[in-house]
Formats: C-alpha cells, structure tokens, sequence
C-alpha cells in the first residue's frame, strides 16, 4: 500500500473533529499504514475493510489490549480508505527486546503471556474457525477434528495445483500421511475459545520486562485453546533471526498454562498445526519458498516439537 501525505492525513482528521499535534509514520505492511499520533495513539490505514471494530468489542473487558476510540472512511484523490484508531501501547515487540531480557524477566513475561491467554480463551463462541491467520472454514459446527480433516482435504485441493519438485511431492505426501495417521489426537476438544491466531514476538510488546499488550487482532477466531501456541513454536524453532531465542520464554508459558498435562497428545496437535501451517504457506507463495518450506516440513516430521517438550521435561 502507497504512502499518504501527512498533511492530506491531518486534512482528513480535522474532518473527523480529531486533532493531533503531531503525527509520524510507524510502520506498514503491504495491507495497512499506521502512524503515531501524539505518542498517545495509533492511526491504521487501509484500501480494505478494517473489521477491529468486530473484533474488539470481543476483548474490550480484557486487559492490555489497545481500545479503539474512532472508525470510519475517506477518499483521498479518488481513491477510498479506511480507517482505525487505537491506543499505542508504550514499548517494544518481544522480538527485537528478546535477547536484552533477563532469564528472570523472560519467566515472568512467559507467566504473564499465560495469564493473558487463560484470559483471552475464557471467552467462547458457538462455531470453530478453521484455519491460520484467516478462517478458511469459518463458523464450523462440526468437532475440531472434522473441521481439520475438511480443512486438509482444502489444502491437498490446492497443492494439487502448485508446481513443485517431485522430491518436494514427496515430502508434501509424508506430511498429509503423518496428519491422516495422528489425526485422532484431535478428538480432545473443549470448544471453540476466542484465540488471537497471530500470537508471535511482534505482536505482543514489552515495557521494561513485564508484558504491556497485545496487538493486532485482525486475525482473531474461534478455536481450541493450544492452537494459539503455534506461531510461538514456530518462531522458537525457527528463528527469523538468529540468536533470538524463545525458549526459556516459551516453556515459561507452557508450563503456566499447563498445556501438556490438561491437552492429551500435545506434541501430535502442534505438529499437525505447522505441517498444516507449512502447506498452507506453500499455497499461498508456491515454489517461491518451497525449499524454505519443505526444510521446516521435513523438522516438524522428525520430531521438532516432541523434542523442546521432552527438552523441558514436559510430558
């Protein structure tokens, strides 16, 4: 998405009857623009609908989670936008803070991290959503492993239309087959709990070593309450920078919410979360990043996740 000019930003503001005294860019993804305003809020900017609105009056009895204060729309040269303020929550994203923290500081924030979560998840809903990061199977009545095994069988559709190497077919066939034979570790449900289902370091900030909020909740679905740690697993193991390491952190959050002990066959429902979380990943960006794909595909086949628990000594 193309930038803005500030004053058409501020134009449009003061139209809104909202006045800043200052406002910065912050950051921007290919979808939306934010910027700061007066170090106080956060004005998010995009072509698309912004459905927060939706979304946060879910969450708004919750703790550490920005509040919006105004919605709506604009056109500037012809062109029409949408838009969101929330508060900006003081701090910075766990990912580029992660190596300054103490082991200390990296066991309390996990604690809190968990204590959020048992927050978030006892807040529940009728239906499932299926899927990462969007509902591919949205407001499914069926269990969670029917609505999974439906949700493979969508995946298998659109490999199936992906032009990848054979040896790559291969490994794409032996992770279908670990799904198919481990697919019954999803009968233990507890029923659809509000998740975040983009719950990684950037999205969750910390101010000097305690956890400050949780942003960014375009994502947030129905669904069972361990499928929320599959991005922290995912970013503990496969680091997009390395020596940023989660997992003292992680198993902080794991043993706090008691995971292993309260969720039977843990390390076969997380595996199946990435294996389907790669193949989606493979849909959506083809043989761009196939070798990157295929390479995490083949981890999570040999045992990553049973590997960090046993680590831990979490069984």
């Amino acid at each position: 998405m193309e930038m803005i000019e500030t004053n058409e930003i501020l134009e449009v503001l003061k139209a809104q009857n909202i006045f800043t005294g200052m406002i910065e860019f912050y950051q921007k993804n290919g979808r939306v623009i934010d910027y700061l305003l007066d170090h106080k809020y956060i004005l998010r900017i995009s072509k698309s609908t912004l459905d927060n609105q939706i979304k946060h009056n879910r969450i708004k009895s919750l703790l550490l989670v920005p509040k919006i204060h105004s919605s709506g729309s604009f056109t500037v040269s012809s062109h029409k936008y949408y838009y969101l303020i929330t508060d900006y929550v003081q701090g910075n994203d766990l990912w580029s803070v992660i190596q300054n923290l103490t082991d200390e500081q990296k066991n309390n924030v996990g604690r809190e991290i968990a204590q959020f979560l048992s927050e978030l998840h006892s807040i529940t809903g009728a239906a499932y959503d299926v899927g990462h990061y969007t509902a591919t199977i949205p407001r499914c009545t069926k269990s969670w492993k029917d609505g999974h095994l439906e949700y493979i069988e969508m995946l298998r559709s659109g490999l199936s239309e992906i032009d990848i190497e054979i040896e790559s077919k291969k490994i794409v066939s032996k992770a279908f087959d670990y799904i198919y034979t481990n697919i019954n570790s999803l009968e233990f449900q507890r029923g659809a709990k509000l998740l975040h289902n983009d719950f990684h370091p950037k999205n969750i900030i910390v101010h000097e070593g305690r956890l400050a909020g949780i942003i960014d909740w375009e994502c947030s679905q129905f669904g069972e309450s361990d499928f929320e740690l599959t991005h922290l697993f995912h970013w503990c193991i496969y680091p997009s920078i390395p020596g940023n390491n989660l997992g003292l952190l992680l198993k902080s959050v794991v043993k706090n919410l008691q995971i292993a002990s309260n969720v039977p066959n843990i390390e076969k429902r997380l595996t199946i979360y990435q294996l389907e979380h790669e193949l989606n990943q493979l849909i959506w960006n083809g043989n761009k990043q196939e070798e990157e794909r295929i390479q995490r595909i083949n981890g999570w086949l040999d045992g990553q996740v049973d590997t960090l628990l046993q680590k831990w000594n979490i069984e």
